[in-house]
């Protein structure tokens, strides 16, 4: 056995059982005892098998076993971001007892360099989550003709698509300002396009724009609308600045995300600002944090562990399946959480 590496012929042969077994103790464990399952694998560990070749499964089945997740931005921001944190949590839980693993693929500095790690990666499909329409990533993606889901946006793909009505939830935490008195409100929202290509759109942050304005009605004012860098606290604690320097401050302000608006928080008590008697704010996303700022943030609560869970399942089944899925589209709810970050237009 020194002179060649063992084989899983030579684990069957030296634990007692055919073949198929010993290769169900590597793949299929749940199919024999535990005794049977540890004699086969004591055996392995004495022969220095390892179990069976990847690159050979993958020539027999066609498969690699993983998928491929299209992130938005630099891979750090994957696990710095709580809502992108939450929504990883999602796909992992669904891939838990699937025996497929996740391969990340973030944004780079060079787009092209982007598309070719895309069109080189040893996966069996895409998740494709929150992309710029036109992203060459998602193109080189969709090149290569394996299944592939979609999570918020781009909005018009030609691939099954998971998200939730940005529109209409913008739409509503703008009114439950307006409702409560305010006429001087602010917006503070991400870029409708990527920092180095206009051309390459953001349609959840043209969405929520929309639904803003459709919101505030008569109280949209131009000049109270921020674009930050990005969903940082820091962003929403440097768009505050800018705004109180506006000869009419703000008395409300909407956020995109719950980190932009938790720099609302932070800026404000720094200031001495109180909030709610003087300065409303809504955030969006409903991460867990966002009830524990202070005071508590009222916005908008979106499933996004059930997003990613969901679009998982979908891309697994698809890739079980045979051809390329149909592009439904998968609406989840959203909703308004209002705590106490929000209350009347001061006098």
């Amino acid at each position: 056995m020194s002179d060649r590496r063992a084989t899983l012929r030579d684990v069957a042969a030296a634990a007692g059982v055919s073949i198929g077994s010993a290769s169900n103790a590597f793949n299929r464990p749940e199919l024999l005892s535990d005794a049977t399952r540890e004699r086969v694998l004591g055996q392995a560990r004495r022969l220095g098998y390892a179990g069976p070749d990847p690159a050979a499964r993958r020539l027999r089945t066609g498969r690699t076993g993983a998928l491929g997740l299209l992130f938005t931005e630099r891979l750090p921001s994957a696990f710095e971001h709580e809502s992108a944190v939450i929504f990883l949590r999602g796909v992992s839980r669904e891939l838990e007892d699937s025996g497929a693993g996740l391969l990340l693929i973030p944004t780079s500095e060079s787009r092209e360099e982007g598309a070719r790690a895309v069109r080189i990666a040893a996966v069996d499909g895409f998740l494709v989550y929150s992309t710029a329409t036109g992203d060459p990533r998602l193109l080189a993606a969709l090149e290569r003709g394996l299944p592939t889901v979609t999570v918020d946006e781009p909005l018009d793909v030609p691939t099954p698509w998971v998200g939730i009505d940005d529109r209409a939830a913008a739409r509503g935490s703008a009114r439950h300002l307006v409702e409560l008195g305010h006429e001087r409100v602010a917006v503070i929202g991400f870029p409708e396009s990527t920092l180095d290509d206009e051309s390459l759109r953001y349609d959840v942050s043209s969405e929520r724009f929309a639904g803003y304005r459709e919101g505030l009605g008569a109280c949209w004012d131009p000049e109270l609308v921020a674009h930050g860098p990005g969903n940082r606290v820091e962003t929403g604690s440097a768009a505050l600045d800018r705004l109180l320097a506006h000869p009419r401050p703000p008395t409300g302000i909407v956020a995109m995300s719950d980190a932009v608006a938790t720099g609302v928080l932070l800026g404000a008590a720094a200031r001495g600002i109180e909030v709610p008697a003087q300065l409303s704010v809504v955030g969006f996303d409903d991460v867990p944090s966002a009830a524990r700022t202070d005071p508590p943030l009222t916005t908008i609560a979106q499933p996004t562990e059930d997003k990613g869970r969901l679009a998982a399942r979908k891309l697994l089944e698809a890739v079980e399946g045979d051809g390329l899925p149909a592009p439904e589209r998968t609406l989840l709810p959203t909703r308004l959480v209002v705590r106490g970050s929000t209350g009347p237009a001061p006098a």
